[in-house]
């Protein structure tokens, strides 16, 4: 085996983790500008869904998500299915922590009055849960 595979597929290498870091970068734009059209779409008027601010807050979420899983990979030795779940449930925690995003398909109100879940709590386990279909189902990642 060549020298060069150690230093592109072994997560611990510098070369993985620069990689890691770079190659989420077009992605991330694509996918912002995707949720800027879907904002659109859903009728936000144009002049407030194409403000840099919003852009680049979904451009920023995204490769956060993105990035925040290579110290999990070197760490861990590999990729895996709990990295993704891992960093969309920390983003979604700190997003509805600072009032940046809601809490989609319950009532994280409910929860906390009937059984004192935080919404912060819930956010964690909603983001999570969906990037841990999306990315076991569609990504073929395993635990």
């Amino acid at each position: 085996m060549p020298s060069s595979y150690y230093f592109i597929y072994n997560p611990r290498s510098w070369n993985y983790q620069k990689n890691c870091l770079l190659q989420p970068i077009p992605s991330s734009a694509m996918g912002a500008a995707i949720l800027t059209a879907l904002d659109i779409f859903q009728g936000t008027p144009a002049q407030a869904a194409l403000q840099p601010r919003a852009v680049v807050q979904y451009f920023g979420f995204l490769y956060v998500y993105n990035a925040a899983q290579c110290p999990m990979e070197a760490i861990h030795g590999r990729p895996s299915l709990w990295h993704n779940i891992i960093s969309a449930g920390t983003i979604g925690y700190i997003g509805v922590r600072t009032g940046r995003f809601g809490v989609p398909f319950v009532n994280p109100m409910m929860l906390q009055y009937q059984y004192g879940i935080r919404p912060e709590v819930v956010a964690f386990g909603i983001y999570g849960g969906i990037a841990g279909i999306l990315a076991g189902a569609l990504g073929g990642k395993s635990f």
